[in-house]
């Protein structure tokens, strides 16, 4: 008969077989959850954002005051606009271009009846944004035709405090290292369409712009109404 201590000697603290395997999967399991993080960085897709400059500036009234009780619609109205693409990531570099730029007369905050005040396609081209960087875009455009000037005399006649506005871009960027480019629409609202003195322009913060999925509703706006003669 074996003498008893010998006999439990490889049993004597037998949990701590079980901890030392226990320690060792969740070590396991830890560096593979390591790796995994790593590789969905890595691989995650650089996206582009933008901004839009807080206000649409116009020099000139969209309305033309004739008498103390008689006006009409400008014959046309200049605007600039400003927006920026962002690169916010420190993973790589960004190749993007603006496609569109268009403006929109938002009448209430649940964008229910929009109206189209125009749009045009920046001449810029193409843009590269390294990482943290930005690009800004800057351009005076003009409206001009007859419904749009219209429906701004109809709607914010005499509004000298501005009224609410979205800008929206249109761009397409490709992550460097990627051979698949985006098309994205970006809403930058709300921004103020405001005339002002040459000599004062306004300080504003930017407004940062939505993809339509973080806005959470879907967008619609539609032309101004025909022109009515007088």
């Amino acid at each position: 008969m074996a003498p008893a201590g010998r006999d439990g000697e490889n049993t004597r603290f037998p949990f701590l077989a079980t901890v030392r395997s226990l320690v060792t999967i969740v070590v396991t399991v830890l560096a593979v959850s390591v790796v995994v993080m790593v590789i969905v960085v890595v691989h995650r897709p650089v996206d582009m954002g933008f901004q839009s400059y807080g206000y649409v500036l116009t020099e000139k009234p969209w309305w033309i005051q004739h008498s103390t009780t008689t006006a009409w619609p400008a014959t046309a109205v200049d605007y600039l606009i400003v927006v920026k693409a962002l690169n916010p990531s420190g993973r790589g570099q960004i190749h993007g271009s603006i496609n569109v730029v268009r403006l929109l007369d938002v009448p209430n905050a649940s964008f229910a009846g929009m109206v189209d005040l125009g749009w045009f396609k920046p001449e810029s081209g193409p843009f590269d944004l390294p990482p943290h960087s930005k690009h800004r875009y800057r351009d005076w455009r003009h409206i001009d035709d007859q419904p749009t000037l219209q429906y701004l005399y109809d709607k914010h006649g005499h509004e000298d405090a501005g009224f609410t506005v979205m800008v929206v871009v249109d761009a397409t960027y490709r992550p460097a290292h990627s051979k698949k480019s985006i098309d994205a629409a970006y809403y930058c609202w709300p921004v103020t369409f405001i005339r002002i003195d040459a000599t004062n322009t306004p300080a504003a913060d930017n407004v940062d712009c939505k993809t339509a999925q973080e806005m959470g509703v879907e967008l619609k706006w539609e032309k101004p109404p025909p022109a009515t003669s007088t």
